[in-house]
Formats: C-alpha cells, structure tokens, sequence
C-alpha cells in the first residue's frame, strides 16, 4: 500500500492471507455499525487504524528484533529492504485514541449531525509517526540503540520470493514435527511489503500530530526492554 488513506477498500476476507488482519477488519466493521444504531442512536463510535505499533511493553516487533540481535541473527535481511513502511510509538496511538474520544464527547453534547468533512463519528482514522522507513532501516535503528555498530556489510540478503518457498517448506516442517518454528510466511510478508499511509484525515479532523518521532521512539523503547532485560538477569543472579 502506497500512501493509502481511508478511501482505499478493506481487503475482504477471501482475499485476505492473514487471519489477524480479517479478524481487525470484521471488529471495525461492529463497532462502526454500531455508531447511532437504532437500538441504540446516542452511541457513537469511530475507528482508530494504527501501523506497527511499538513501544515499551510490546510483546511483539521490538523484544523479537532484540532477541534476534542478542543471539547474533542479526545478519539476515528478508527482501531488498526498499519497501517503505510505517511504524507508529504507542504512546501517539494512545494520543490519537483521546482525540477521538474528545471528539465523540463533543458531537455527543450537539443535537446536529457534523458537515461530512469534520465528521468523527461512525469513520475510521488512519495513525502512524508520519515517517515511513525502508523497513530494514527501522530494524537496525533498534540494533543500533541496543548497542550495535554494525553495518550492513555482513548481510546476507534473501529475495522475497525465494523466503516464502523456504517459510513455506519450514512451515511443512515444522507441521510435520509438530513444532513452532522461527521462520514463517507472515515474517517474510511483513518484513517485505509496502505499507505506508496518508494520515491527514486524522490530522484534520482529530488534529491529530505525533508526539513522539520515531527515532525517540526506539530509543526509548529499547531502554525499557534493556531495563527488563537487567532486572531479569539480576533475579537470576547474572
């Protein structure tokens, strides 16, 4: 998705590869359809569409970039890493979440239905830091604030296409054996793909802006994960 907004259609589910995805797009569509319901016309309800959220306290993209850092696999490089991507601090997305909310208060307490260029309830909003990265810079920016000094001349690049025929035959493998293994299609599809947004509905309608850009982000983020980590190995009495 190239600089997206929210007037692109919702992938339907028979198109749709990844079931978390579907179960995001079926959640939005109840709790928009629920925005003034008959049964119940006070309510009022909107959408908040975040991309790749981090931050301290994520239990997936940042603690398992660092522990592909801290055991050495940090020489691996799913596609050519010029796939644009956009990332979003969670504490923006909790910031964007408050916007709404305030919005919603705010029609809630007028007997008008707002013009359909400031409307906030019943729509959705697309959030993210507003700075979209080629996706394997973002991964060494977290290497980097862990400690790495690295370049990328240690790399060893592998193609899109030949890393989804080899998650493929891992996920065989893996199926066969009964056992979760490391490299999966969703990995390599994630770590490949386009996915950056255009975000003005929100700024305009929500006034929404980051409060935190991405570089702050990641390092703050590794500082809390690094912190856990510290505390961790002194329980264990490392």
């Amino acid at each position: 998705m190239l600089n997206a907004d929210e007037r692109w259609p919702v992938i339907p589910p028979s198109k749709q590869e990844e079931y978390y995805s579907t179960t995001k797009a079926e959640a939005e569509s109840l709790v928009l359809a629920a925005n003034r319901a008959p049964s119940c016309p006070t309510l009022l309800t909107a959408a908040i569409r975040p991309s790749g959220i981090f931050g301290p306290g994520d239990v997936q993209l940042i603690p398992s970039l660092l522990n592909a850092y801290y055991t050495s696999k940090d020489g691996f490089q799913l596609g050519d890493n010029t796939n644009l991507f956009d990332f979003t601090y969670v504490l923006n997305v909790a910031h964007a979440h408050l916007l709404c909310a305030r919005a919603l208060l705010s029609t809630s307490s007028t007997s008008t239905i707002p013009l359909d260029h400031e409307r906030v309830d019943g729509e959705a909003f697309l959030v993210t830091n507003c700075s979209p990265v080629p996706f394997w810079d973002f991964v060494r920016e977290v290497w980097k604030a862990a400690g790495s000094t690295k370049g990328t001349e240690h790399v060893w690049v592998i193609g899109k296409e030949f890393g989804l025929g080899l998650a493929g035959v891992v996920e065989w493998v893996g199926w066969a054996l009964g056992r979760k293994m490391k490299l999966t299609k969703t990995q390599v599809r994630f770590s490949s793909m386009t996915r950056y947004y255009d975000v003005g509905k929100a700024k305009r309608r929500l006034g929404y802006k980051p409060l935190v850009q991405l570089s702050d982000g990641i390092k703050i983020s590794v500082g809390w994960f690094e912190e856990q980590r510290k505390k961790e190995a002194e329980k264990k009495g490392l």
